[in-house]
């Protein structure tokens, strides 16, 4: 028993930091669930859980297997784990799920037809085929969609997403007619709505893009998961040589698992009977983009010997906080019951003022918040957290007008915008110009700058490399074009070539000769928009860091797996971001506006207990002080108060609105005195 093992000194402070529950959680073995709800210290108490199991139970570092969700939270694990045992027994099996299953993945590319070397595409390469192979269907034998136009962006985007969900659900090209046909059936029974139409649509769209990826050697993120868990589903072989790997399998944010994660691992722990789970249900709220959080409520009933362990001592917020958020989800009937409690003070109540129009609340917020800043506040202190994106353009102009410097978390990654995207692609061409494995960055980037190259010339060059068994790039070269076409593309890919061949240069330099000898930077200087100065400043920036990779496959690897990071948080700025961005964060000062029946939870939203969570986890991110907002109009219409602001108790609120109809409609005599207060400080 681990009770009876003597605690090495390494571990000791480790140990004695944890509270006696966390200390519980840390030191259980086999199937063990640690629900740690907001602000609990999960990720201490997961770090002291891969401790315990090196320093006392003697496991293998290089055997343990650790799962995040993000490359952020994998770097986290990476420091704690090194702070605490040593660079030397950080596991080298942690980082992010599609990371490890890509690792994987690659040990053994046969499982999914795949030969070595296979790219990765991303979401945005993944977007770019289906785009191409819709194009190629008549509007007419398109499904109508039930917004927008066939074959319109939209559409286009929804036949990627339901691809991508397929994948999740670990349903092949093969498989999906079954699949599809059985799920219409079920809803038809059930007197539901279905999309029978587009969804018949999907299976055949499925079948050509998967071919287009195997003829390529591709992966998308949806087969670094699916074909290695369906091997280990299917090939008890394959399965007993994978799980034997790993002495314990350790996995962050639980609740947000969909079902190829959850049986991936599941599978990978069979061996060892080790799956270390922390997680949180309370703050599931990605089931839009398929996460399950079935799998984190029945983990008790698949594994009966399982424990679990409740985190509810938060060190965040203070009791006026915390009362409001277990308040508001306790109206949740399917939660696992805990309740958070602190060892702070009360705190101050929550704040919640009613404007009649968006222009009054954001001149309000922002006027608050320079008061805030004026008394001493520092303004990435403070955040202001919406439940849509498009709720933060009034927000914006009146900070703007204020002069209050702020950033939009959660804006293009630096690896999806377009300037980093064109100059992976032209190391692409220069690596591989005769490989099919370069076709997506011929059809990105030689018309970028323009070469006279249009749809007509694309289709001629499609033919004649069908035709050969050539890549794009080498058909180029090949097929007869208009005279200016064919010269540009000529001296195009010549360059690519000369390139390619040069020894001794670094991965930088290379890609500043190929961006400077295709005419690309040329092309941007020749715009002195602000947009143009951004991109060359991220190719500046994509330079520097290419000089770290020795080879174009890594680097194109590392930016597949990072893309859409948010950007690092702003020291000296007040964060703008949506509830769902804002999980995991904390801010001494939160503001949270637009609560209201028809943004939020929203007239159709199709997850009432989602959104409830969503409520949780923006109150949660709150320190010292929230404040709700809410207006009587915006664009499109009246609402009234979210259901929300009701379900939290009086004695944890302070109302700047009233309910009587007759009664003068007024803010709160607090927001008169905070413009006094800035007028005397020149606000």
């Amino acid at each position: 028993m681990t009770g009876n093992l003597p605690v090495p000194r390494a571990l000791a402070p480790v140990l004695d930091s944890l509270t006696p529950e966390q200390r519980r959680a840390a030191m259980a073995l086999g199937y063990v669930l640690v629900l740690a709800g907001a602000g609990t210290g999960k990720t201490k108490t997961l770090t002291a859980g891969v401790a315990t199991r090196v320093e006392l139970h003697g496991m293998v570092p290089g055997q343990i297997l650790c799962v995040t969700f993000t490359n952020k939270a994998a770097q986290e694990m990476r420091k704690r784990i090194g702070d605490v045992l040593g660079p030397y027994s950080v596991p080298t099996w942690l980082g992010t799920f599609h990371a490890l299953a890509a690792r994987q993945l690659r040990a053994e590319p046969e499982v999914a037809q795949l030969r070595s070397g296979f790219d990765i595409r991303d979401a945005e390469d993944s977007l770019a085929i289906v785009r191409r192979l819709i194009r190629t269907v008549p509007k007419e034998k398109l499904p109508v969609p039930q917004e927008g136009a066939p074959g319109d962006a939209r559409q286009i985007k929804k036949m990627a997403e339901r691809i991508a969900r397929l994948k999740e659900d670990l349903i092949t090209p093969v498989a999906a007619f079954a699949h599809v046909e059985s799920l219409i059936r079920r809803r038809q029974s059930a007197n539901l709505h279905v999309d029978h139409e587009s969804w018949r649509f999907v299976v055949g769209l499925y079948g050509r893009y998967q071919a287009i990826l195997r003829e390529q050697n591709a992966a998308d993120f949806g087969d670094l998961l699916m074909w290695p868990t369906l091997a280990m589903l299917h090939d008890a072989e394959y399965h007993r040589r994978w799980s034997a790997r790993f002495t314990a399998v350790m996995a962050d944010e639980f609740q947000d698992v969909n079902r190829a994660q959850y049986l991936w691992l599941t599978l990978l722990s069979r061996t060892s009977g080790e799956l270390f789970c922390v997680g949180d249900d309370s703050q599931s709220i990605y089931s839009w983009r398929g996460a399950k959080v079935g799998f984190l409520r029945n983990f008790p009933h698949e594994f009966p010997d399982a424990k679990m362990f409740k985190l509810e001592e938060n060190f965040r917020s203070t009791r006026h906080i915390l009362d409001a958020s277990n308040a508001v989800i306790s109206f949740d009937p399917s939660r696992i019951e805990k309740t958070l409690f602190t060892r702070r003070d009360e705190g101050l109540p929550i704040e919640v003022l009613g404007f009649s129009y968006a222009t009054e609340e954001a001149a309000a917020i922002t006027r608050e918040i320079g008061r805030r800043a004026a008394t001493g506040v520092a303004w990435h202190d403070m955040a202001i957290i919406y439940r849509q994106n498009r709720l933060s353009r009034t927000l914006e102009e009146a900070l703007l007008h204020a002069r209050i410097p702020y950033e939009i978390i959660g804006d293009v990654g630096f690896y999806q915008r377009t300037a980093v995207k064109d100059a992976l692609a032209l190391l692409t061409l220069c690596a591989w110009p005769d490989e099919r494995r370069s076709d997506e960055a011929f059809r990105r980037m030689a018309n970028r700058p323009p070469r006279g190259l249009g749809a007509r010339g694309l289709g001629k060059i499609e033919m004649e490399a069908s035709a050969g068994g050539l890549s794009l790039c080498a058909a180029a070269t090949r097929t007869r074009l208009s005279p200016r076409c064919a010269v540009a593309l000529q001296g195009f890919v010549q360059i690519l070539r000369q390139i390619g061949c040069r020894e001794g240069e670094s991965l930088g330099e290379r890609l500043t000769g190929l961006l400077e000898a295709t005419g690309y930077l040329d092309m941007l200087r020749a715009d002195d928009s602000d947009e143009a100065a951004t991109q060359r400043e991220n190719l500046a920036e994509l330079i520097e860091l290419a000089q770290g990779f020795r080879r174009v496959e890594h680097l194109l690897e590392h930016a597949a797996l990072a893309g859409g990071a948010p950007g690092e948080k702003g020291r000296d700025r007040v964060q703008l971001m949506t509830m769902h961005r804002s999980k995991g964060l904390e801010f001494r000062h939160v503001f949270l506006p637009a609560w209201e029946e028809a943004i939020f939870p929203g007239a159709m939203s199709r997850n009432s207990e989602e959104e409830r969570r969503l409520a949780y986890v923006a109150l949660t991110r709150a320190m010292e002080q929230a404040t709700i907002t809410f207006c009587d109009y915006r664009p499109g219409g009246s609402s009234r108060p979210s259901r929300f602001i009701d379900e939290i108790p009086l004695e944890n609120r302070v109302s700047s609105w009233n309910h009587g109809r007759n009664e003068p409609r007024q803010s709160d005599g607090r927001w008169r005195q905070v413009d006094q207060e800035l007028n005397a400080l020149g606000l």
